[in-house]
């Protein structure tokens, strides 16, 4: 059962980028999603690969409308996730151990990993029958599920597993006597006799305390207690008929699969995080949608904000509206310092990369198909490029993303070739839009080379289906807008712009 694509095969997701997963924020989401460190790993591990399939899209997005549409399944779902946890410490390695040891603790663990097993299966399918569920995957784990909880087999577990422990409970503690050398170490158990109540302990023996953490699934430890291993051949003794009614549950029931359930936690997990993101949202005022996702190359996008603002609680966030069309895909993006060209690249791949992941969206809508892959170039740490200086690492990287681009990737440039001359920088900059033109891929180059724009009639001659658009940070009254517009770039306003910002115009100065 797999709850994350509809479809089969190895093929089916294109992995991201370390680079693009930090450039985009993609990180920076998935912190605020969990603060478990565990969690993170399981919530980078998916997000960072892309169904290519817009089957697998719409199946995860109707999971996803499943969990908000149904407190009372997430709350459950919630509250078994834990077990379903135990279970995953329980079983791989753990149980090929105890199924080579048939000591007491083993088969107890055995029973208690099988109880833990059935309370989960009817757990989840309780759960999902109780919700009116409308998607695809998880009407079909409810169907799993049923099939499971009608067979007669497992219908028979509980009841074993419920007349072992009645038996078991008549015994609620244990008297002992022990001999002890001079200097305090065990010499052997000597008696040993099961009471109906639990008896006070005058002393209180941490070693007792910790080999009795021994036998727990969430924390082992490899040397045992000395007293405990001695009194196992006693408990043995004393509880041989429960320790034949155990081997012969576990027995009869050997047939039982955990891996349905433990491998379904990660995925889980994703649905839960993506649950509690979207409820948070709601709750502070911003707007999410669900994309139309279709198999149109084209993508139009409504009302556009980049949810990072949204994490840091930002209010009176600016919108943008923007499309991607087969004429229309090369964007050359000019503006003032902090005036929220980054900002608009990283909504643009997040949103791409949300609606492939069957997420909601920061926007008001979305249609059409979200890029199969995303690829970035923004500046790195001047210390990673110490083998080939800031050039010609970025060579390094260019050549590596030409490689991979083609119609069905959006690449966002940000300030590349901005460490170069002007001149230098131009020429570098046309040559790599002109492939990039060619290969058919999706380009928002965000640039300070304001010549590049005076360039796209020259461009547009170049071969490829896509004109090349000019677009700015709009400036109104001196003052960042955060809205794009098509305009060729006007160096002078955004010269001004950053001068009244630093207070270093002339009129200032001269005040001053």
């Amino acid at each position: 059962m797999d709850i994350l694509y509809k479809t089969t095969g190895d093929d089916r997701f294109i992995q991201l980028s370390d680079e693009a997963v930090k450039d985009i924020a993609l990180e920076e989401v998935i912190d605020y999603m969990t603060g478990d460190t565990d969690e993170r790993k399981v919530l980078r591990d998916i997000m960072s690969k892309l169904p290519r399939d817009p089957a697998d899209m719409i199946y995860r997005q109707d999971i996803v409308k499943d969990f908000l549409a149904n407190e009372n399944l997430y709350t459950k779902i919630k509250e078994i996730i834990t077990s379903i946890k135990v279970l995953q410490l329980y079983g791989g390695g753990a149980k090929r151990v105890r199924d080579n040891d048939h000591s007491l603790t083993a088969l107890l663990d055995t029973l208690r990993e099988l109880k833990v097993y059935v309370d989960v299966v009817e757990g989840l399918y309780n759960a999902l029958s109780g919700c009116d569920i409308k998607s695809e995957g998880l009407i079909g784990f409810r169907e799993e599920l049923r099939t499971i909880t009608e067979d007669e087999e497992f219908r028979s577990v509980k009841p074993d597993i419920m007349t072992i422990q009645d038996d078991l409970s008549i015994a609620r503690g244990a008297v002992i006597g022990v001999s002890l050398t001079p200097d305090m170490d065990i010499e052997n158990v000597t008696a040993i006799e099961f009471v109906d109540c639990k008896p006070r302990s005058k002393y209180n023996i941490m070693d007792v305390a910790i080999g009795a953490m021994a036998s727990s699934p969430h924390n082992r430890i490899k040397q045992q207690d000395p007293l405990l291993v001695a009194m196992t051949p006693h408990l043995k003794k004393h509880l041989w008929k429960q320790m034949g009614e155990i081997k012969r549950l576990i027995v009869k029931h050997s047939k039982y699969d955990t891996r349905l359930l433990t491998n379904l936690y990660n995925s889980l997990i994703y649905y839960l995080r993506i649950t509690e993101l979207g409820r948070k949202l709601a709750s502070q005022g911003y707007v999410t949608s669900f994309p139309s996702i279709t198999s149109d190359k084209s993508l139009e996008i409504k009302g556009l904000y980049n949810i990072r603002l949204a994490i840091k609680s930002m209010k009176d966030i600016v919108k943008n509206d923007f499309a991607f069309t087969d004429k229309e895909r090369l964007f050359i993006l000019t503006g003032p310092n902090r005036g929220g060209k980054t900002i608009l690249e990283q909504s643009l791949g997040l949103i791409s990369v949300m609606a492939s992941l069957g997420m909601f969206i920061c926007a008001d809508s979305m249609t059409g198909l979200p890029f199969g892959n995303i690829l970035t170039h923004f500046p790195i740490d001047e210390n990673l490029t110490i083998n080939y200086g800031r050039l010609g690492e970025e060579a390094v990287r260019i050549k590596e993303i030409v490689r991979h681009a083609d119609d069905n990737t959006l690449i966002l440039f940000n300030e590349t070739f901005s460490t170069t001359s002007a001149a230098d920088a131009l020429y570098l900059s046309k040559d790599l839009i002109h492939i990039l033109k060619e290969k058919g891929a999706s380009v928002i180059f965000n640039t300070h080379i304001h010549e590049l724009a005076a360039c796209i009639p020259e461009m547009d001659e170049w071969d490829g289906t896509s004109d090349i658009i000019s677009l700015v940070m709009e400036i109104k009254d001196n003052k960042n807008t955060f809205r794009i517009k098509r305009s060729e770039p006007d160096t002078s306003s955004y010269a001004r712009n950053i001068a009244e910002k630093y207070g270093i115009t002339y009129e200032q100065m001269k005040e001053g």
